[in-house]
């Protein structure tokens, strides 16, 4: 009991983030996982395996409000793991459907436990990369502009945070009247089914869910207040903590730094991919990275849409052949463990 207490107290002195809870659903020992985004079919994923090899996660990229069920469908064709990346926005630089203080009100409610249930429904552990790169202006829930102007208060950090806290508490599901405690605690209505004639059920289901939180290493714009720090919303609503890397901005010694700071949890690489420049060198270096660095356990490429866009994998024939060596290596898994086909 001695040991443990001092434990916990040498954390919060150092300011870390608490220790990861046993649902993470991370591989296991020494293993690692690689990822591949969802491309919209299972042929592009095929594509991606046929290319460097098999995968075992798919990172699907969904609106808030508007769930739907053809990513689901995909991990089960492909035997996949599924991650969902959950934005407001559409696109790159659109407007976001909700605000992170329209979050922390309940407005979304009736969004968060339709996931919640589709989720339980589906079974299998999921990964949630939520709001992710945060602090980048160019998604609608960051709080600052590119000039560096603040978005105003429905945008503040602290709306982003409650908004991320709201969204994980419900999501994770459980008694109702448990769920409304802990969203009293933390200064915000109760759970509301988004219809005045109903109410939400007295016990939501509690899916296999891990949430990622996947900020920029450092704010775009790099202003005071834009900081992953800013964002953070506290290690009990946090089971991954990681970053995006790319060829055309390789910047490890931010990579480094970011790592360090956050201590405690599991590391993702949550985006990588050459972009613009066929550099194998920093496929090496990327996945050298990982091997020395024992908490990071994931890294999913960014394919992109299309054959035309500037992620594709085909397009890089060097990084292609320096990624499919990499992932020969004995570490990296190449079968999902809930795959339901003879050696999953």
């Amino acid at each position: 009991m001695l040991r443990r207490a001092a434990l916990l107290a040498a954390v919060v002195l150092l300011g870390a983030p608490a220790l990861a809870p046993a649902g993470t659903y991370p591989p296991r020992g020494s293993d690692l996982y690689a990822g591949v985004s969802d491309g919209g079919s299972k042929q592009d994923y095929f594509a991606f395996a046929r290319a460097v090899g098999r995968v075992p996660v798919m990172q699907a990229f969904e609106t808030w409000e508007a769930w739907s069920q053809e990513a689901v469908k995909r991990w089960k064709r492909t035997e996949t793991r599924g991650m969902l990346s959950l934005s407001t926005s559409p696109c790159y630089g659109c407007d976001g459907v909700v605000s992170p203080r329209a979050i922390r009100r309940g407005r979304s409610d009736r969004y968060l436990l339709t996931v919640n249930r589709r989720l339980a429904q589906w079974g299998r552990p999921t990964y949630i990369r939520l709001l992710p790169e945060m602090n980048g202006y160019w998604n609608p829930y960051a709080a600052f502009d590119a000039d560096g102007s603040r978005r105003g208060r429905s945008h503040r950090t602290r709306q982003f945070r409650k908004a991320w806290k709201r969204t994980v508490i419900v999501i994770r599901g459980g008694p109702r009247r448990d769920i409304n405690r802990k969203l009293k605690r933390n200064r915000m209505p109760p759970l509301t089914s988004g219809r005045r004639s109903d109410h939400p059920p007295r016990h939501l289901p509690e899916p296999e869910v891990a949430f990622l939180w996947v900020p920029q290493t450092s704010g775009s714009p790099d202003v005071k207040g834009n900081g992953p720090n800013a964002y953070w919303p506290g290690g009990r609503y946090v089971d991954w903590v990681g970053a995006d890397i790319y060829g055309k901005f390789p910047n490890f010694a931010g990579l480094n730094r970011f790592y360090r700071r956050y201590r405690g949890k599991p590391f993702v690489i949550g985006e990588w991919a050459p972009w613009d420049a066929d550099r194998p060198a920093f496929t090496r270096h990327l996945f050298r990275w990982i091997r020395k660095h024992r908490r990071a356990k994931m890294a999913v490429y960014y394919q992109g849409f299309g054959d035309n866009n500037p992620f594709v994998i085909q397009r890089y024939p060097r990084s292609k052949r320096a990624l499919r060596r990499e992932l020969e290596g004995k570490r990296w898994v190449g079968r999902a463990p809930d795959s339901r086909r003879p050696g999953g």
